[in-house]
């Protein structure tokens, strides 16, 4: 290989394939893009273990990929496990296991990040994106374990939901039944459909829905059903049903015969059809279009972005958190404190960022917490941010991955000043550097929500001052006066001096 060429590499485990892509950073291409087969689906989605046997063909696979980067002389990678890995019970293990026998180092990337770097690849690859989705449009991704539907309403990104009933994942909770019941399809229906209809419930009302752009690491399995599948292809609706009728009426044979389909991907082929067919008849797309474009084609854009300095974290950020936003106002959070919030905390995050030290992925999450802290007061007003904590951590934020869900979640619950330091218990399982972070934004958020203790916004400005070392002084200007703001400051700010050793103080002036 040159030695002048800069090469770096994107390694993916998924269910049932690892995929591998080895850049040129010099030039900004993909030199390799291949995958190697895994059995890894079949023993998690049944019996939620990795078996040993199956350890066994990973580190074999691993081996080989070792002896790939080494020829490009690779020795920067990323190394992601999906969501499918991280479900199997002994998951933890099964890394350790992989890492010493590999010596690669395994990362776990959860759905929603997944969900936010396929956006992302579609964003970038996909011919006409910025067209299609002007009108109503769905991006309907299918992995072995999941589907993700991802909307679109002119031309912006809106929401995004996650439900486990991939094609594998169906095919493993229905082996039995296929073997034994000679009514197979309407059963593998109506168990799919029972798994839809609280799923579509909670989806938000996107009226009707022109486009569908269907991708995923699954669409592999249809692709030799489909001529001249390369990147995408365009596909309407007589055509698709068609082909699901056509395979409704084959058997498994059959289908291996008149398509060439691999004999492991047989299974997948009617849980797959019966999926996209049932989500058809809600959504009664116009236009369909079929893509090869996979997650691990979003991290590759990413890192040549990085590299080149044009990316589009841009992007990234703001489906962030409007995925946030879709989170607060699912839970009816007072839109006009949440605004408050969120702007008065970025502006003591920034201003005191020689106190804090944090950088700018903090800084996003502070900006999630203002939007979602209150969401637990659907439930209670009454110690709300316990039930806040509860639904953040168990609600989805594309983007975020597990660890910073958990984050923003503890933030949530300390924002409020019931939450005491006797709590920090409750943070005893994290390490000490992300329980610093947590406790640093929290303290933060606490005097950023006690400048609307009244929830009236009385505040319009403030300027921050911190030339005395011991002490930090917030002038607010505002239309009315503000006692009890300041009563909430001098409580919450107590935190605040006990975190950074510095004691925070409230002055107001009118405003003529």
């Amino acid at each position: 290989m040159p030695v002048n060429i800069n090469f770096s590499a994107i390694i993916v485990m998924g269910a049932q394939n690892i995929y591998v892509q080895v850049i040129d950073l010099t030039h900004a291409k993909v030199v390799e893009d291949t995958r190697y087969d895994i059995d890894l689906g079949e023993d998690v989605f049944s019996e939620r273990v990795v078996h040993s046997d199956t350890v066994n063909e990973i580190a074999t696979a691993l081996n080989v990929i070792k002896d790939l980067l080494n020829e490009y002389h690779v020795s920067n990678y990323q190394f992601y496990a999906t969501h499918a890995f991280h479900e199997a019970k002994n998951s933890e293990f099964v890394r350790e296991q992989l890492e010493e026998r590999s010596h690669f180092n395994i990362k776990w990337i959860s759905q929603s990040q997944e969900a936010l770097y396929r956006n992302l690849a579609t964003n970038t690859y996909l011919k006409d994106f910025d067209k299609i989705t002007q009108k109503n449009t769905l991006l309907i991704d299918i992995s072995s374990g999941s589907v993700e539907l991802i909307a679109y309403r002119d031309g912006k990104f809106t929401t995004s939901r996650t439900l486990k009933l991939g094609p594998l994942r169906v095919y493993e909770a229905m082996r039995e039944i296929k073997e034994s019941e000679p009514n197979y399809f309407a059963i593998l229906r109506d168990y799919v459909d029972s798994r839809l209809i609280d799923f579509i419930r909670h989806f938000p009302d996107i009226k009707r829905t022109d486009n569908v752009i269907l991708m995923g690491s699954s669409v592999a399995i249809i692709k030799p059903l489909i001529s001249d599948l390369h990147k995408t292809l365009r596909f309407s609706n007589k055509e698709f049903n068609e082909l699901y009728n056509e395979v409704k009426a084959s058997n498994d044979q059959m289908l291996v015969q008149k398509y060439d389909v691999d004999e492991d991907d047989v299974p997948q082929i009617l849980p797959f059809m019966t999926l996209l067919h049932e989500l058809f008849k809600i959504f009664h797309p116009k236009r369909l279009w079929v893509s090869d474009l996979k997650f691990i084609n979003g991290l590759t854009y990413d890192l040549l972005s990085k590299t080149s300095g044009n990316g589009k974290s841009h992007i990234l950020r703001q489906q962030i958190l409007i995925s946030a936003h879709n989170l607060a106002n699912q839970y009816q959070v007072e839109p006009r404190h949440q605004q408050f919030v969120e702007k008065f905390v970025l502006q003591l995050f920034d201003e005191l960022k020689p106190l804090h030290g944090l950088n700018e992925r903090d800084r996003l999450l502070i900006e999630i917490a203002a939007i979602v802290d209150d969401v637990g007061s659907f439930i209670n007003n009454h110690n709300h941010y316990v039930h806040s904590e509860y639904i953040v951590k168990n609600s989805e934020i594309i983007g975020l991955s597990e660890s910073e869900l958990n984050m923003v979640a503890a933030i949530s619950r300390y924002h409020s000043h019931k939450a005491t330091s006797s709590a920090l218990k409750h943070l005893e399982n994290m390490n000490i550097d992300r329980r610093m972070r947590i406790m640093k934004l929290s303290a933060i958020l606490r005097i950023a929500d006690a400048l609307d203790a009244s929830r009236k916004q009385k505040i319009k400005s403030i300027d921050i001052g911190t030339w005395n070392p011991t002490q930090i002084i917030i002038t607010a200007t505002a239309d009315q006066q503000i006692e009890l703001e300041k009563l909430d400051f001098d409580r919450k700010g107590a935190f605040f001096e006990s975190v950074f050793g510095v004691k925070p103080k409230l002055k107001g002036r009118l405003k003529i």
